[in-house]
């Protein structure tokens, strides 16, 4: 099932994220930004404390979105770098708490936000 939910992730994303996409979208996207991950990874992106920021990652803006897509879906921990620098907050899994159009919809508002 896990599979199955990150492959139609991964899918929704690549389609969400095409020129032309539905502003709904990213309206979307960004409230749900706003509510579940601007805490940590702030509004500008930049990230705070242990956080990482989202804007400048590579991990965020890299074509194979597996990564990312994996983070948000099962979360991290540990030390990630990003940047040059070491962040070790703790990020957690969203599977059972967002829809795969929720995933899809908040990645593609963070990939193209900043």
């Amino acid at each position: 099932m896990k599979f199955f939910a990150f492959a139609l992730a991964l899918g929704v994303l690549a389609f969400a994220a095409q020129p032309g996409a539905p502003a709904s979208a990213a309206s979307d996207g960004q409230t749900i930004f706003v509510t579940k991950c601007a805490a940590c990874h702030q509004a500008t992106g930049l990230g705070s404390g242990p956080y990482p920021p989202l804007a400048g990652n590579t991990d965020v803006t890299a074509a194979d979105t597996s990564t990312i897509v994996a983070t948000v879906l099962n979360g991290r921990s540990g030390p990630i770098q990003v940047n040059g620098t070491t962040f070790s907050g703790a990020m957690p899994a969203w599977q059972d708490q967002l829809t795969n159009d929720d995933i899809a919809a908040v990645l593609s508002y963070v990939r193209s936000a900043w």
